[in-house]
């Protein structure tokens, strides 16, 4: 993978150094101070994970017609634009397939209840809202009509509140 995105050997044997031969032990009154390996992720205070993840994530990327993949650490898009609501339903429906067989392939799962739909209009839109759903591994999902985007949800007048869930 790293050779075929163009990274120096130099930088794959680094990463490889970074992340082997790690060893953590758990400090609180009366634990014992034995050091036990780390085999599998990335250290959490590391600014180095998160763009490891990116790398490892970038498979998952692909063109879409109409459309774009998005992703931040570990929330991912998918997103389309015809003018019609229904093609933009049947237009995410291949995408999301194939990303979750990608997905698959390389251990990562994700978690299909959790998926919002946001269906995007111009001021300038003379079509009601759309309530058209989508069907995502039999689970059905209708529009928000309030949206959430980094812990933000939007309102019908675009006023923002924070909320303490997470995206």
């Amino acid at each position: 993978m790293f050779s075929a995105k163009g990274v120096s050997l130099y930088l794959v044997s680094w990463t490889h150094s970074f992340l082997t031969g790690r060893s953590r032990r758990l400090l609180f009154q009366g634990s014992p101070k034995v050091f036990a390996l780390v085999l599998v992720g990335t250290p959490h205070v590391s600014p180095v994970s998160p763009l490891l993840l990116v790398i490892y994530f970038s498979r998952l990327h692909m063109v879409i017609p109409y459309g774009l993949t998005v992703s931040y650490v570990d929330d991912f898009a998918l997103t389309v634009s015809l003018s019609s609501y229904h093609h933009n339903v049947q237009l995410l429906q291949r995408p999301y397939a194939i990303v979750k067989a990608k997905g698959s392939r390389l251990g990562v799962a994700f978690s299909v209840p959790k998926t919002e739909l946001i269906h995007w209009r111009t001021c300038r839109a003379r079509d009601p809202p759309s309530v058209a759903p989508i069907q995502l591994d039999w689970l059905v999902f209708r529009p928000s009509s309030e949206p959430r985007w980094l812990s933000f949800w939007f309102t019908p007048s675009l006023a923002t509140t924070p909320t303490s869930q997470s995206g």
